[in-house]
């Protein structure tokens, strides 16, 4: 090889000679012998870098790819002979090396067996057991005794080659005397141990008839516990490591015996059925044991067989025996569910993450367990609480937390039909929230339990409902201890906790409402240096205080006009520090106060939006006395879309600001309409289409004729925006891109669908022949071409609206015609493409719109449709006479819901009769 020419591969190389290696790299890769001489340097270590022998590797892989499947036999025979060479020789090259020689191994195995993944496997194995699978279970055998001292970690990889392979070769290959007993006698070697557990754990596991499998399973049981494997573990060799392992050792037991006892249920096999409850039961003390460990790892392998047993008590019923497995099941998951001491709140890291992950595991298992008997996890969750609500000054972190926690989940899986809801006063949660509320909880100093107590007065707020007269007390717990807490965890999570409590109990809050208003008014903090590094809230945070603002001024009950002085309070500083903002950024040139400056822009524009989301409708605004406060704020906000700078952000909070607008002003905002669109369609980019369509089409919704003069103004200008957007170049590799494109032609069709459901489509024909015709176009194309069923079908829906609109006698001049032409064929070439699959569901729904689309014609043309389908169209598309009568037929005498499946049906045939 040319060592001049692979001086590019390395970091500190000139782009003169990358650009040589690069060639040098296609001429090899062309040349007939190019691969050869790359294997020849790799296979001799004619050089030690790491880089060349990639190099090599990659010139090799652009061979096995393009002309492998062409080559001669000898060079399939030096290939193969290569590879043999290597599997004895380039065992410790590194990793990334080993890595791209596997691929190629597997990209050589795909070729020589051209099936489909399964079936490849399939004959791949069974050639394997016919002709080798003995040879190689005795040379891993004879391995693991010659390198069981010399060696220990080649023995070891070998029992990791026994257990990949055990799932599909002879059982009593490995599951004899000779072979167990080697691996028995491993598991008192340290470093061979967990290798050989973990191999045991693969022939357990190994698919077998349920009763082999049973015997298989109890005769390793018997011998593990004989020799005392799975009761060492208070000795002191013993390490975390092999006690996971074991755990996933008994784990792979314990599933096994389910899935015999499965199947024994399945046939009825009652006396098998018994066996094998036995069997299982026998391993239950073993699964508390490793489930209780102290390390979440040993606790966490051995989750599957408990959720596994958990199912077959479920098959048993309460009074044979099971409560004191049960509860001691769920002691030990709560007791699991506990944070460790160590648990880092303020900076969480990897183990924390980790044992969030765990938790989330074993939520599930708390779930399945509550169910076996709700009452049992009731009372054993109520005692705990109580115990550690009384013992507050006592208690740690962990006991509290984990007592709350439990009891929140249990209103996750537990129904109101069992035990009533907290807001019947008596029931059992009722009782519970009681000791809850009447507890100093809330001024356990601990981020964890402060945060658990507030996610239980959100989980059980109907309580609220009937005990009224704790609410004051709740309250003052959020605003004061809860929302000034010193930790910013338990700020953040409050402040939509907070927000929900309020959403939920606004009817309720009668005369406190006001007194929450003034200490609520006085967190609205917007901090004047806009930096939110260090604030007391962040601008999301802030968000969800906004929105209980709106709230709680509707729930203070007062007239329209004090209700639009507390309103005005909350908005007035908001644009008030718009407007200084906006003055800031026009003046700025610097980028990253640019950026923070349009961050605080789009937060401020996003509390006056979540301010008015306790209105669903204009009239519920106007009642309030609120409607002037939004109306007045609207010409100040709208200034964010005439600035340049930090175009994207800005726009989005003024496009959020109108969303809630239409909602909340009515008629008083088709003011603002035309300056609104004007300046959001001014040099709009895919991504602000993208965003501006859903609120054109709200407009449309909302509005309907009443804004049709304006949609005719400027329906061109949206039609072209999207258009030059579409037509802008775009990489076809880059996926993003692609994906960004398609969307942006599906919004193109939602606003066109917008326009015909909402009985504006005089707006597209007022635009005059030429272009309606380029509109009905894309139509045609997205419903034959577009690479998506779901927008196919929004085209057809569209296309059927407009049918029963233009094509009626008096309808739009020339539309008849152009439908018979272009609207007809399309109903016919969309699910005759190749790519159209019909067994798809959304293929199938497209299909109901066709056939909706063929009926509108019919219903709009009558004899003229089915003459011209008779004597011109099917005849055109070579639709044989027989085929053509009976859709004529059923066209004519089927509903459009039946006449769906007879299209699939139909559409099939065609298809096959033209292959």
């Amino acid at each position: 090889m040319d060592d001049s020419a692979l001086q590019g591969l390395y970091d500190h190389c000139t782009p003169a000679q990358r650009q040589l290696t690069l060639r040098y790299f296609e001429q090899l890769k062309f040349s007939p012998e190019g691969w050869k001489i790359c294997a020849a340097d790799f296979t001799q270590k004619r050089h030690s870098d790491d880089q060349v022998k990639f190099f090599c590797l990659q010139v090799m892989e652009s061979f096995i790819r393009e002309r492998y499947s062409t080559c001669s036999d000898d060079d399939v025979l030096y290939l193969r002979t290569l590879f043999l060479s290597w599997l004895q020789t380039q065992c410790n090259e590194k990793s990334f090396v080993r890595n791209k020689m596997a691929q190629l191994y597997g990209l050589a195995f795909v070729l020589d067996y051209p099936l489909k993944e399964h079936a490849r496997n399939v004959a791949i194995k069974d050639n394997m057991r016919d002709t080798c699978v003995p040879e190689l279970v005795e040379s891993w055998y004879q391995i693991m005794v010659a390198y069981e001292q010399l060696d220990p970690s080649i023995c070891c990889l070998t029992m990791d080659v026994v257990g990949a392979y055990v799932s599909w070769i002879d059982i009593n290959l490995i599951a004899n005397d000779r072979f167990v007993g080697l691996l028995l006698k491993y598991l008192s070697v340290k470093s061979l141990r967990e290798n050989s557990a973990t191999c045991l754990t693969y022939i357990v596991s190994k698919g077998m008839e349920p009763l082999a499998k049973n015997n298989l399973v109890e005769s390793f049981f018997k011998i593990l516990v004989s020799v005392g494997v799975f009761t060492s573990a208070t000795s002191e060799d013993m390490d975390v490591d092999f006690e996971t392992t074991l755990a996933k050792l008994m784990s792979g037991m314990g599933c096994a015996l389910v899935t015999s006892w499965n199947k024994f249920l399945k046939s009825n096999d009652e006396r098998n059925l018994r066996a094998t409850r036995e069997a299982i039961e026998s391993k239950v003390p073993y699964l508390h044991r490793y489930l209780s460990d102290e390390d979440d790892g040993v606790s966490e392998a051995v989750i599957p067989f408990a959720v596994q047993y958990v199912g077959i008590l479920k098959h048993y019923s309460r009074s044979q025996g099971n409560t004191e497995s049960i509860q001691s099941l769920l002691c030990i998951v709560i007791n699991k569910l506990k944070y460790d001491e160590s648990y880092n709140f303020t900076n969480e890291g990897e183990e924390e993450a980790l044992f969030v992950e765990f938790r989330k595991e074993l939520k599930v298992l708390f779930d399945n367990i509550v169910l076996l008997d709700p009452k049992l996890a009731f009372d054993t969750v109520q005692s705990s609480l109580s115990h550690m609500l009384a013992n507050l000054s006592y208690e740690p972190f962990m006991n509290v937390e984990v007592a709350l926690r439990a009891f929140y989940m249990l209103g996750e899986i537990i129904t109101e039909k069992e035990f009533g809801n907290a807001g019947v006063e008596g029931s059992p949660w009722y009782q519970m929230m009681v000791i809850v509320v009447e507890s100093q909880v809330s001024h356990y100093d601990h981020v964890a339990v402060l945060l658990e107590f507030y996610e239980v007065l959100v989980r059980y707020e109907k309580f609220f409902v009937t005990a009224k007269h704790y609410l004051p007390g709740v309250m003052d717990c959020f605003l004061e201890r809860g929302l000034k807490n010193v930790h910013i965890t338990v700020r953040s999570r409050l402040c939509y906790l907070f927000c929900r409590f309020v959403k939920t109990l606004k009817n309720q809050m009668d005369g406190l409402a006001k007194q929450v208003f003034e200490r609520l008014s006085q967190l609205l903090i917007v901090f004047p240096d806009w930096n939110e590094v260090g604030a007391y809230f962040t601008g999301y945070d802030l968000m969800f205080l906004y929105e209980a603002a709106g709230f709680v001024i509707v729930s203070c009950g007062l007239s329209p006009e004090s209700s639009g002085d507390l309103m005005s309070r909350v908005l007035t500083p908001v644009v008030e520090r718009f407007r200084l903002a906006m003055t800031q950024l026009n003046s700025t040139e610097d980028m990253q106060q640019q950026e923070t400056l349009a961050q605080s822009i789009y937060n401020l524009l996003s509390f006056a939006s979540r301010a008015s989301k306790v209105f669903v409708n204009h009239q519920q605004t106007k009642q309030s006395g609120c409607l002037n406060c939004f109306a007045e704020a609207l010409p100040a906000f709208l200034c964010g879309l005439e600035v340049p700078k930090q175009k994207e952000l800005l726009q989005s909070g003024v496009r959020q600001y109108l969303h809630r607008m239409i909602i909340c002003l009515g008629d008083e905002l088709l003011k603002y309409v035309p300056i609104a669109i004007s300046l959001l369609l001014k040099d709009c980019k895919s991504h602000d289409i993208l965003e501006f369509i859903p609120l054109i089409n709200q407009l449309i919704t909302k509005y309907k004729e009443r804004i049709a003069p304006f949609l005719d103004t400027v329906f061109v200008s949206v039609v072209q925006t999207i258009n030059k957007c579409l037509n802008e170049p775009c990489d076809p590799s880059d996926m993003e891109e692609v994906r960004e494109r398609q969307n942006l032609q599906k919004a193109y069709y939602l606003f066109i669908s917008s326009l015909t459901t909402n009985d504006v489509t005089q707006v597209i024909a007022n635009q005059g022949a030429q272009f309606l015709e380029e509109v009905l176009g894309t139509l045609i194309t997205g419903s034959v071409e577009f690479p998506d069923p779901a927008t196919q079908k929004l085209c057809f829906s569209i296309m059927k609206k407009l049918v029963d609109t233009w094509a009626c006698e008096g309808g739009l001049h020339g539309f008849p015609e152009y439908m018979y032409k272009n609207i007809l064929p399309a109903c016919f070439l969309a699910p005759l493409r190749a790519t159209c699959d019909l067994n798809d569901g959304n293929a199938y729904l497209m299909l109901s719109e066709i056939a909706g689309v063929l009926k509108a014609m019919l219903s709009k043309r009558g004899v003229e449709m089915v003459l011209y389908l008779q004597g011109s169209y099917l005849a055109s598309i070579r639709m044989p006479p027989l085929v053509a009568q009976d859709f004529l037929q059923r066209l004519q005498h089927t509903d459009a819901k039946a006449l769906k499946p007879y299209l699939k049906d139909l559409f099939l045939e065609l298809r096959t009769a033209s292959l």
